[in-house]
């Protein structure tokens, strides 16, 4: 292949052109690096499949996926979408659960074969990120943005497991790629239906929702982005700001509906806040997860799901109003938690992984902050890439904190990455140059 297409002189890695054909030679770049990004994902899922059966269990993160795999087969076979006794029927939203179920559909009761549809959806998400890099930022950063998408350990590994995460990065993406357009300030390239668009946009964040609640506030931020940066009237923006929370609210109402329907309550994301808020937010809380506490008190043998969500809230609450001082502690280690190059939970943790994976953030977060300030994208495009990250910090530093949690909305930082190293190949290339 010709590194001329990764060239930042070359014009078409340069300015905004999403409309330029690609060339030959960087259609073999894009190419080769999807295939890449596949084969390493096929791999890890083998991998991971290989160990847990080695080590006699059914996943690599036990907890979450075991649920999210019971209620993916109660929906294959269309039983109750529901787990545990007494049931608990709405303690996670359906969105990762029925991709899982249309697997089992599909292909059989087979965590593997689950593993391997995960992988197909990690290449996409590589795939997603080229487009929208290119939209920014020209075609020479996509392919370098593609290229740390697809050989990045933790989005490798996180992928192709029985967790939300992986499907949840490709709605972030298509959050962000259905929004862009009405963002655009490039003159010359008006979006010529900008009210479909913001439609798309508020589904894309809905269906989000639907697979991580956290992505609720969205829809808001996003409104925030067209109120400020849309270039048309006000009464424009305000229109196109209302219409993508209409979208986003009515992706949410059959699931909200169905919810009514058991429980007589109309909840739009799930009943498992207020465990959650509190698995933050107690006496003995470290910014780490620990939900023991859930079969210690046994509060779901006595209490209505939604008494005990509501419960758990407000001893979150009180907890903060006592003791406020902690709680600032407690964001504070939630915070490093989430920002950590390296990985803390039991059985993961390996030296070398982690020396490996400090080296590999250390490189990328270098990039980052150069992408940040090297003016090879525009404002709106900074504040597009990087709020999603912000917004999610600002959930897990009151929630608790992991490095899973950040994964998704890491994706969209690697368009930064990319554009740091293109401006660095770009200042070294003027410093050859008589």
């Amino acid at each position: 292949m010709n590194m001329s297409a990764l060239r930042p002189d070359n014009p078409a890695s340069t300015g905004w052109a999403p409309n330029t054909p690609l060339t030959a030679t960087q259609l073999r770049w894009l190419s080769g690096l999807l295939l890449l990004s596949l084969l390493l994902r096929l791999i890890a899922a083998f991998g991971i499949d290989l160990y847990v059966q080695q080590a006699g269990r059914q996943f690599l993160v036990e907890g979450d996926a075991n649920g999210y795999w019971e209620l993916a087969q109660h929906l294959a076979h269309g039983e109750d979408y529901a787990i545990h006794s007494p049931p608990r029927r709405i303690l996670r939203t359906p969105g990762f659960p029925l991709l899982l179920a249309a697997s089992i559909r599909l292909f059989g009761d087979s965590i593997t074969v689950a593993s391997l549809v995960l992988a197909t959806v990690g290449s996409l998400c590589c795939l997603q990120l080229f487009v929208l890099t290119r939209r920014l930022a020209g075609t020479g950063p996509a392919i370098v943005a593609l290229a740390i998408a697809a050989v990045s350990p933790l989005q490798i590994a996180t992928s192709v497991q029985i967790l939300s995460e992986g499907w949840f990065t490709c709605w972030v993406l298509a959050s962000l790629l259905t929004l862009e357009p009405l963002l655009r300030q490039a003159p010359g390239h008006p979006e010529r239906h900008p009210l479909l668009q913001a439609l798309l946009a508020g589904v894309a964040a809905g269906i989000g929702t639907l697979v991580r609640p956290g992505w609720i506030l969205w829809p808001v931020v996003a409104s925030i982005l067209l109120l400020w940066l849309h270039r048309d009237r006000l009464r424009q923006r305000v229109l196109l700001a209302g219409l993508l929370c209409l979208a986003a609210w009515l992706t949410l109402l059959p699931w909200a509906a169905r919810n009514y329907h058991v429980s007589g309550l109309w909840v739009h994301t799930s009943l498992w806040s207020g465990p959650s808020l509190y698995d933050g937010l107690n006496p003995g809380a470290t910014g780490a997860s620990d939900m023991r506490f859930l079969d210690a008190e046994g509060l779901y043998q006595r209490f209505s799901e939604a008494e005990v969500n509501e419960q758990y809230k407000q001893r979150a609450v009180e907890f903060v109003l006592k003791n406020p001082q902690r709680t600032l502690q407690l964001a504070f280690t939630k915070m490093l938690r989430f920002l950590s190059p390296t990985l803390h939970a039991p059985g993961l943790a390996f030296p070398l992984l982690n020396v490996f994976l400090g080296i590999w953030y250390v490189f990328l977060g270098f990039l980052t902050i150069q992408g940040l300030f090297a003016n090879r994208i525009s404002l709106s495009s900074r504040l597009l890439l990087i709020l999603p990250f912000l917004q999610f910090l600002a959930v897990h530093m009151v929630f608790v904190g992991s490095v899973r949690y950040r994964l998704p909305v890491e994706m969209p930082l690697m368009t930064v990455a990319a554009c740091g190293l293109v401006a660095l190949l770009s200042k070294r290339g003027r410093r050859l140059q008589p």
